[in-house]
């Protein structure tokens, strides 16, 4: 008698679990297209849903955007609730809905490269209100070796000054809930100034985990 039971349970645990990635799958999408024009305005809600459809429709994965040029989703993943659309050549703009002490809050990173990579992140409920789940760009520091430059001739002040416009690109992981950064400031440097500092610089992603009111670091790889 209990065998037939403890099958109905697992077959329901296993009906909420779909019904859980189904909804969120439908969430993202929505949340997509119905979100406010000013969060990207190279793309119409218009184009949006067209956009999606015919990703989702196996009929291609881009549209054209509000002045000709090509859109393009580059991650569409339903289950994980993440989206990846290149808006412009230079461009591209990063969604990712997250259940954070059992709320959802719906994260945007948009990332230009002109030419040097830079991101901006942005939270919001599902009513689009600003959610107040800080996140600071992490200062070019993390990235160097402090002991090294420590134990060296080269002046730590010169790093310092030449290292103070920060370049950080910011992603969503992909599976999880963590924001990944890689910092492009290296870049920015001249070839001198690139060779000299290069050896005290450590080209790490860093990973940060909510803890519900802000970002903590937690691993680099």
């Amino acid at each position: 008698m209990m065998k037939p039971k403890k099958n109905k349970a697992f077959y329901l645990l296993g009906l909420l679990a779909f019904l859980a990635v189904t909804l969120s799958a439908q969430n993202i999408e929505k949340l997509y297209v119905n979100m406010p024009d000013g969060l990207n305005p190279t793309i119409s809600k218009q184009n949006r849903l067209e956009l999606v459809e015919y990703y989702k429709a196996n009929q291609g994965d881009t549209t054209q955007n509000r002045f000709g040029n090509k859109v393009q989703i580059l991650v569409y993943d339903s289950v994980q609730s993440y989206l990846v659309v290149r808006n412009t050549a230079q461009s591209t703009f990063e969604m990712k809905l997250f259940h954070l002490a059992s709320k959802p809050v719906i994260g945007i990173i948009q990332t230009v490269c002109s030419p040097i990579c830079q991101s901006i992140i942005q939270f919001y409920d599902t009513a689009w209100a600003p959610v107040p789940l800080k996140f600071t760009i992490p200062p070019v520091s993390e990235w160097l070796d402090s002991k090294l430059i420590q134990s060296s001739d080269i002046d730590a002040r010169w790093i310092k000054n030449a290292l103070s416009i920060n370049f950080v690109t910011l992603t969503f992981s992909r599976t999880g809930e963590s924001i990944l950064a890689k910092n492009n400031t290296l870049q920015f440097l001249s070839d001198a100034d690139r060779k000299t500092i290069q050896p005290y610089f450590i080209d790490k992603t860093l990973k940060f985990q909510s803890t519900g009111q802000k970002w903590k670091l937690v691993s680099y790889k």
